[in-house]
């Protein structure tokens, strides 16, 4: 079958939802924040559904039926289960997959300062801060002050107030802007707990492989997680490639406020850009 061919079957509507017995495990995907979680989710969420229905695919004016079954992944996707996103995307402790079945896990870091000003962009830090404190809350629960009673959230409320912590975009405190979550001179999100605790996530504390990568170095890796995910080789001819604008999103922001964060981030930054371009393999199995 040609690329063309399996890249209609791709594209036209979803398959049915996957048979029971019909995967050998699990996988699940997480990531620090602003590094294109939501593209590879929505990625691999499709090539899910892609199970058992046959299309009719239209090429050079002939018809040819094509099975999407060549698309699916063996193992099932666990990160998209419930309508915010999924419980994994943003997971702090990575010790709560090892219950999963026969798991993977990927884990997508990258540069923390313009992760940090993507997220700011598109309005995301007052929900961000709650998901890297390991509150979970589905998408009637966002706005206001969202319930939750883990201990880095309420040392921020004492700290800065409720209204800080008030979402989608808080009024005041620390994460009303960029500007004022430099000027705090802390990672308040908690990124380089999470990155410690993903790398630092060996046997026996996690009894599951890890696959650690770059986003700017994405599409680099992209072998590395095809292989890591065991996708069928019909996979390849469908994925979009990655867009990297990184040093952009640097240059966007206001000197002062950039100075400060890169201040803030330099160890996770130098972490993070010692991850090798076709990825780091954790191996626990």
């Amino acid at each position: 079958m040609s690329d063309a061919l399996l890249k209609a079957c791709a594209r036209e509507g979803s398959c049915e939802g996957p048979l029971a017995g019909r995967h050998n495990g699990t996988f699940s995907l997480t990531s620090m924040g602003g590094v294109a979680t939501t593209f590879l989710l929505e990625w691999l969420k499709r090539l899910e559904k892609t199970r058992s229905k046959t299309f009719s695919c239209h090429h050079g004016g002939s018809t040819e039926q094509c099975r999407c079954a060549a698309l699916a992944p063996p193992l099932h996707l666990v990160s998209c289960k419930i309508n915010d996103d999924g419980i994994f995307k943003h997971l702090v402790d990575p010790r709560a997959l090892n219950d999963l079945p026969n798991h993977k896990a990927i884990y997508v870091v990258g540069d923390p300062i313009a992760a940090l000003h993507s997220i700011f962009r598109r309005r995301f830090q007052c929900w961000h801060m709650y998901r890297l404190h390991n509150c979970w809350f589905e998408r009637e629960q966002r706005e206001g002050l969202i319930p939750c009673a883990q201990p880095g959230i309420r040392s921020f409320r004492r700290r800065f107030g409720d209204a800080a912590s008030e979402c989608r975009v808080p009024r005041s405190g620390p994460l009303s802007s960029v500007a004022a979550y430099a000027q705090q001179g802390e990672d308040l999100f908690g990124a380089a707990a999470q990155f410690r605790r993903w790398l630092s996530c060996r046997r026996p504390l996690c009894r599951f492989d890890i696959l650690v990568v770059r986003y700017e170095t994405l599409n680099q890796s992209i072998g590395a997680i095809f292989d890591f995910l065991e996708l069928p080789p019909a996979v390849r001819a469908t994925f979009p490639g990655v867009r990297v604008q990184r040093h952009t999103h640097r240059e966007q922001m206001d000197p002062v406020d950039r100075q400060q964060l890169e201040q803030t981030y330099r160890r996770l930054d130098e972490a993070t850009r010692s991850i090798p371009p076709d990825g780091l393999l954790l191996r626990n199995t």
